[in-house]
This record gives structure tokens, C-alpha cells and sequence, in this order.
């Protein structure tokens, strides 16, 4: 009774360290990690990240059909690691690291609560948001925006499978309400799964950046000027964050999504419409480079308000 005492005081205070002590947070694949501890030195050596990336099949069939996608748009096919890594860059190299390893690190809880294919068809789909919104901020960041945006979510699965006693009860309130799921998570514990997440992150030693915008995507536009992150990827990923899932569409949540990412970036209607013609566009092939099928991404971004103005 005292130790289950003492672990509801830990999960109360968003005490991480203690909440999960003694229990396995899911390791990145060996290769992963060993990609990412290269790629974190000051002087990387590139021979050395081709010869790691070839060395894992699917790490390497990954990153050619990565640098092959519509993503990157490059004008002939990529066949050669080497090339791949040259073209994509290192900040991508460790961005593909970061999602393919994350994705192949993290539990499926199942049940009725969680919808696996669900789950990474909205995390893709507010990347995507988070890229396009990115490069227009901040030109030349829109893939690290991507990542962070990919991995925003990372807590959820993880807390429904090693806390479920906690958890479960606050996603089926969730699904029963119009509150955003943080907003729950900080009534109930005074936390959310940002915070959840970004200590999670920390723990496999992701760079400080992405642990910071995994951090601050569920918070407020007054919180992120109080934060002093207005001019960093903090801000297009809070707003492709407030999109709605596929499992439940939502107008209200879109138009705040439209409404911010308008205002906040100043965006024309017509050019948030060229962004939003461009993700449905690419969205079925990037999907499919994680190995899932699209669950109606197109239905969510037909209820932004410019789309439906400017609908043919």
C-alpha cells in the first residue's frame, strides 16, 4: 500500500524520474542508438554513418526510399547509401534515425483504447503540417520540424501500456469529451504527455531541441512568448498539434489549426491552400514509406476553412 502510495504521488507531481524507476522506458534499436551516437560526435565521419546505415537492411531501405520520395523531390533515382547520405544531409540522416527508431521502439498497447495505425496516420499528417508551416518560418527547418512534430506523441502508447491504471481512465474521458487529451492529463495529474514525453526522449538522449519542441507542443501561444520560443519551430508545431485525429474529426479543432497557423505566420488564404494541396498530395506515398495506409487525412484537411472556400 505505501509503495503504491508513494508511485500515485510520483505519476500527482509529474515526478518522471520516480514514476517510471523500475520500469523499462522501451530502448532505441542497437542500431539506432548507434547511428545516433556518431551523428552526435562534433565531427561525425561519414565513411563510418554509410557503413552503420548499410549494415541494418532496414535502416537502409528506409533512407533510399526516403531520399527516392516525392519528400525531397529529387530529380533521378538514389541507389547508392553514400549518395543518399550525401544528398539527404546529416541533420536528416539523424531526423530518419530519430522516427524509424522511435516507431520500432515504441509498444502497441491494443485494446479499444488505442488504434495503432490511427496513431501514426495523425502523427504523420501533423508532421507534414508542422514541415510545410516550418519551412515557411523558418526556411531550411522544416524537416526538423517533421521530426519533432513525427515524435510529439511518443507518451501516449507508452503510458497506456506501463501506466494504464492511471492512464486508461483519462483517454476514456477523452473519447467521451471536446477537451483536447492534455487538457484532461493536466486536470487530472497536473501534467501532460508533452512533459511525459519529452523526459522520455531525454532519457534516450535525443538532441536538445527536438526534447524541447516534443515539450512545448500542447502549449498555449501565450505560453510559448512566456517561454520565450516565438521564433523557433516550437511555434508551427504547436499549430499542426492542434489539428484534429482521424479517428475523430473535428471542425472546431481545424478552424483553431487554420486560425492560427493564418495568423501566427501570416499566411494568405491562398497560400495556406497551396500547403495544405501539397501535403494531400504527398501524404499517400510518405505514409507508405512507414508501412501504413492513409485513414482520412483528406477528410480532416477538407474541414479547414480556406479549403472549403477555395474548393472547386
Amino acid at each position: 500500500i505505501i509503495g503504491k502510495i508513494r508511485r500515485h504521488a510520483a505519476v500527482a507531481g509529474g515526478n518522471f524520474g520516480a514514476m517510471f524507476k523500475g520500469v523499462e522506458v522501451p530502448p532505441l534499436p542497437l542500431a539506432v542508438n548507434r547511428l545516433l551516437t556518431e551523428l552526435g560526435k562534433d565531427n561525425p565521419d561519414p565513411d563510418l554513418l554509410v557503413r552503420l546505415i548499410s549494415s541494418e537492411t532496414a535502416i537502409a531501405a528506409k533512407v533510399l526510399q526516403t531520399v527516392n520520395s516525392a519528400f525531397f523531390g529529387l530529380r533521378s533515382p538514389v541507389t547508392d547509401i553514400s549518395r543518399a547520405v550525401a544528398l539527404l544531409g546529416l541533420k536528416n540522416i539523424r531526423n530518419l534515425a530519430l522516427a524509424f527508431g522511435t516507431m520500432a521502439a515504441l509498444p502497441n498497447p491494443g485494446g479499444n483504447l488505442f488504434d495503432h495505425e490511427a496513431f501514426w496516420n495523425d502523427s504523420l499528417l501533423r508532421a507534414h503540417l508542422a514541415r510545410g508551416f516550418g519551412q515557411i518560418m523558418l526556411p531550411g527547418h522544416g524537416d526538423e520540424a517533421f521530426t519533432a512534430a513525427l515524435l510529439a506523441d511518443v507518451a501516449i502508447p507508452v503510458l497506456l501500456s506501463v501506466w494504464s491504471e492511471y492512464y486508461t481512465p483519462v483517454v476514456n474521458e477523452w473519447l467521451n469529451s471536446s477537451k483536447r487529451l492534455s487538457e484532461i492529463e493536466r486536470d487530472h495529474f497536473g501534467w501532460d504527455h508533452a512533459q511525459a514525453g519529452a523526459w522520455m526522449v531525454r532519457s534516450w538522449r535525443f538532441p536538445d531541441e527536438i526534447v524541447c519542441y516534443i515539450g512545448a507542443h500542447t502549449l498555449s501561444m501565450a505560453d510559448i512568448e512566456t517561454y520565450k520560443l516565438e521564433g523557433t519551430l516550437a511555434v508551427p508545431i504547436a499549430i499542426a498539434a492542434q489539428g484534429a485525429s482521424v479517428l475523430r474529426p473535428d471542425a472546431a479543432r481545424m478552424a483553431e489549426l487554420y486560425r492560427w497557423a493564418t495568423d501566427r505566420l501570416d499566411l494568405p488564404d491562398p497560400v495556406f491552400v497551396d500547403q495544405i494541396n501539397a501535403i494531400r498530395n504527398s501524404f499517400d506515398e510518405i505514409i507508405a514509406l512507414f508501412g501504413l495506409s492513409n485513414r482520412g487525412s483528406d477528410a480532416l484537411l477538407a474541414q479547414l476553412p480556406a479549403v472549403v472556400e477555395f474548393a472547386p
